[in-house]
């Protein structure tokens, strides 16, 4: 994508199984503002061990036309892969713009068990990826930026992308935590609570800059909140369209992503929730 508030083509991959969930990416897809001469690439992955193949094409078909049908100036194409579900999708994705999953996050020993794990795959893919729950329904909302010390540019390019390309207005939300004394001791002067939201306060007003010089005149609303990062998010994103994260690792062990705000909201909140990497690739290694 480009700077600034113009509106561009892009390629979006949509990975779907042969569960619902798969359906809420698609529909995400299809409500999304796209512009004509993007391309959208529907893909299956089969892990080799049989399956219902038949009922797979199907539901590469139907979400084929549900694209089509909202956005009949564009190329839609489908694809089935095999091998292990995230790798295939991320190396798919590798160049896209855009990777989009559905989340069961309602049912998620069966999702293990499928080796369906769509908190995985924003761990080690190179772009924004989109993970839209089971039981996502679409809104007018804001779109809300998650706000820390290294949230990285990519993020906020994405989520005013997204803010301008839907028209919606961006939320900047900054969380910050004032810690618990232990018993023996008080707080060091580092664990000031007044001078940790001063910081949290630095925080925000940066990437309110950065927001205003990437995105000239683009309507935000600043967020300065006390309590956990997930949390915060949470109650901000009841009637928000989308939630984007930074993410500043590229492994799942190696970044403890299982204990991080991207995947409590993953698997707690209704709205899509988007992980876009510390920088975004392009085809020209810029």
């Amino acid at each position: 994508m480009h700077d600034g508030n113009v509106v561009t083509t892009e390629r979006i991959v949509v990975g779907v199984d042969d569960h619902d969930a798969s359906d809420r990416a698609v529909d995400w897809v299809a409500v999304r503002r796209v512009i004509p001469g993007s391309t959208v690439e529907i893909v299956t992955v089969s892990n080799g061990y049989g399956g219902d193949v038949t009922g797979l094409d199907d539901r590469l078909r139907r979400a084929a036309d549900r694209v089509t049908a909202a956005h009949p100036r564009i190329d839609v194409t489908t694809a089935t892969l095999f091998g292990a579900p995230d790798r295939m999708l991320v190396e798919t994705a590798a160049t896209a713009d855009l990777l989009v999953v559905g989340s069961r996050r309602q049912h998620r020993v069966r999702t293990a068990l499928d080796g369906w794990m769509p908190e995985r795959v924003p761990t080690i893919a190179t772009g924004p990826t989109v993970v839209v729950p089971e039981d996502w329904r679409p809104t007018n909302g804001d779109v809300l930026l998650g706000v820390d010390d290294e949230n990285g540019d990519s993020a906020l390019r994405f989520a005013g992308a997204q803010a301008v390309r839907d028209h919606r207005r961006i939320s900047l939300v900054r969380a910050w935590k004032a810690p618990v004394p232990a018993r023996v001791g008080g707080l060091s002067v580092l664990e000031d609570p007044r001078l940790l939201e001063e910081h949290a306060r630095s925080v925000l007003v940066d990437a309110e800059r950065l927001l205003h010089i990437r995105f000239p005149g683009l309507q935000h609303r600043p967020v300065l909140e006390e309590g956990d990062p997930a949390e915060v998010l949470e109650r901000h994103a009841a009637d928000a369209s989308l939630i984007v994260l930074g993410r500043h690792h590229r492994s799942t062990l190696g970044g403890l992503f299982f204990g991080s705000t991207a995947h409590d909201l993953i698997t707690r909140s209704r709205t899509p929730v988007c992980v876009a990497p510390l920088r975004t690739p392009t085809l020209d290694g810029r």
